[in-house]
């Protein structure tokens, strides 16, 4: 009761409304389900905005930049960035001194600027349309750079604008995804969903589905949304892909997407924890699953005073 009044009955209202449950108990428990969910998706776009920044990074850095080494070089310096793209490097690079922007002394590295630029940095930097000597961006040979997990490999693929656009709207799906959860908002609550591009005069975005209106549609959503990430992933670099594919956290993510999993949450019913220390052999770890798995309960998996991860376990 303490962390329903501290969360209050009103933030707790859209999880009764949505899911059909008739009690603050069980929006409770669904709270926790997307609280969870949301940590999982936090995890896994972080880990896509670091490689997406290095990608970025190291093939403009092999065109442009004179500071720095192989790699790492000052490239922001030597293109035509839009003012909202330059003073945000001006933020890293500078400081306030009364009315004043002065330079750090001394000055950060290409590296220690490219860290402090946010996940919106990154979509917008494929406005860039000429470098400081009015010369083209070259974007398709420098895509392939960024990309090279992608099923597009020739450079007039990505010569076009329209591809530009379908790949800035996946940028901007994971951000947004990425700011919702930032933000402490619902991750189940999403409005329609768009056709991968960008809105352009006389060309608005096209509807693919309509906001979902159930758990089921939500999930299935989720879900979408999700694999979107690790196409994107897989996109930047498929060798760390296939690892975050075998990793507990994808696993998790991925058991937290199921039907199973979010009726059990529903039913308000506590992960049920198995120390595995505590088992004497594998028939007492087999009827303990067994008896979870007729519950539709999760399970919190131990190891003595060590947490190994969480399981959702479904009979056939």
């Amino acid at each position: 009761m303490a962390r329903i009044q501290a969360l209050s009955h009103a933030r707790l209202s859209n999880y009764r409304s949505f899911f059909g449950v008739t009690d603050d108990v069980q929006a409770l428990a669904l709270y926790q389900w997307n609280d969870e969910l949301s940590a999982c998706l936090f995890r896994t776009i972080s880990l896509v905005e670091v490689v997406l920044r290095n990608q970025f990074h190291q093939a403009f850095s092999q065109r442009y930049g004179v500071v720095g080494g192989r790699g790492s070089k000052d490239w922001y310096e030597h293109v035509a960035l839009s003012a909202i793209a330059k003073n945000k490097i001006k933020d890293i690079t500078h400081y306030k001194q009364g009315q004043q922007l002065v330079p750090r002394n001394p000055a950060p590295s290409p590296d220690d600027v490219v860290s402090g630029l946010t996940f919106g940095f990154w979509p917008r930097l494929l406005d860039l349309e000429k470098d400081n000597l009015h010369k083209n961006i070259d974007w398709g040979p420098l895509l392939l750079d960024v990309l090279p997990g992608h099923r597009q490999q020739q450079a007039t693929h990505w010569a076009k604008q329209k591809h530009r656009d379908a790949f800035f709207a996946r940028l901007d799906l994971c951000n947004a995804l990425r700011n919702r959860v930032a933000h402490h908002e619902p991750i189940w609550k999403l409005g329609p969903l768009m056709n991968e591009g960008r809105a352009r005069p006389n060309k608005p975005l096209t509807v693919a589905a309509p906001a979902p209106s159930t758990s089921d549609q939500a999930l299935a959503r989720l879900r979408l949304l999700y694999d979107r990430v690790i196409e994107l992933l897989a996109w930047l670099s498929p060798d760390l892909a296939d690892q975050h594919t075998r990793c507990e956290l994808h696993l998790r993510c991925l058991g937290l997407l199921q039907p199973d999993t979010l009726r059990a949450y529903r039913r308000a019913l506590h992960p049920a924890e198995l120390d595995l220390a505590a088992l004497t052999n594998l028939r007492a770890l087999r009827k303990a699953l067994r008896y979870a798995a007729r519950r539709q309960q999760p399970v919190l998996l131990k190891d003595g005073h060590r947490t190994l991860g969480h399981l959702t376990i479904v009979l056939p």
